[in-house]
């Protein structure tokens, strides 16, 4: 019914009494991007409190009034999957977080291990761009981007319940992840997809990764994906069998 309303992200908090004012980067984008006018109607989500039907106000140079007139969707936040990663080339990491926020990820950790060659992050940016997949996406809640830290700091992390998939490409195809999700998807709450770097992980990483309890290695099939579309193909076959 409101799918062809423009919709935006906002930190502020949302209800049925709020009058909204935007600033910053969110005017140019409502100008220029979106082109709304005075009465027109955008769609808004903070994450935490639904979606709203937003009547804009008044429109000056340096901020955007709304009036919120009612909601529209519930909150839902039904992502289980956090995932590993190593950080890779700018243009590839945006293309990760980008299709992962949509198929679904719930927090991106970002993992030092020894083949590991990024070593600084821009946490901003990535998160923005985990804003804009959201709003794209009509996704209800918006994934975190952590700080950098070492894998054996990620895995130490994890407890009992959690169930780490390994995309392994020593593995041969035995290890499909399609079939070992088939035999595990209910035996697990929560999920970890580990991502490795350019170059595959080292035998020492990976060893750090088999001992954790609930590590399952899986293979992608028989060609060497780069890390962007691994994390992106393997996201899509877990979400497939775990039932949100």
């Amino acid at each position: 019914m409101y799918s062809n309303i423009k919709r935006i992200y906002t930190q502020h908090s949302l209800n049925s009494d709020n009058h909204i004012t935007l600033t910053s980067s969110q005017i140019h984008y409502l100008k220029n991007v979106l082109r709304v006018k005075i009465n027109d109607y955008i769609r808004i989500f903070n994450g935490l409190d639904g979606e709203w039907l937003a009547k804009v106000q008044t429109i000056k140079k340096k901020e955007i009034d709304l009036i919120l007139e009612k909601k529209i969707k519930d909150q839902n936040n039904f992502s289980r999957i956090d995932i590993f990663f190593s950080p890779i080339k700018k243009d590839r990491i945006n293309i990760l977080v980008q299709k992962c926020t949509e198929l679904g990820i719930k927090n991106f950790f970002p993992i030092k291990s020894e083949r590991t060659n990024i070593k600084n992050l821009n946490i901003k940016n990535l998160q923005q761009n985990a804003i804009e997949a959201s709003q794209q996406s009509e996704r209800m809640d918006i994934p975190k981007i952590k700080e950098l830290k070492s894998l054996e700091e990620c895995i130490n992390s994890l407890d009992k319940d959690y169930c780490l998939i390994f995309c392994d490409e020593t593995k041969n195809e035995k290890n499909n992840i399609i079939d070992i999700m088939k035999k595990i998807h209910d035996k697990f709450s929560k999920w970890v997809l580990i991502i490795g770097p350019e170059g595959g992980f080292s035998d020492n990483d990976r060893n750090k990764i088999l001992n954790f309890q609930n590590t399952y290695p899986v293979s992608l099939g028989k060609r060497i994906l780069r890390s962007d579309t691994a994390a992106a193909a393997a996201l899509f076959c877990m979400e497939k069998y775990i039932n949100y």
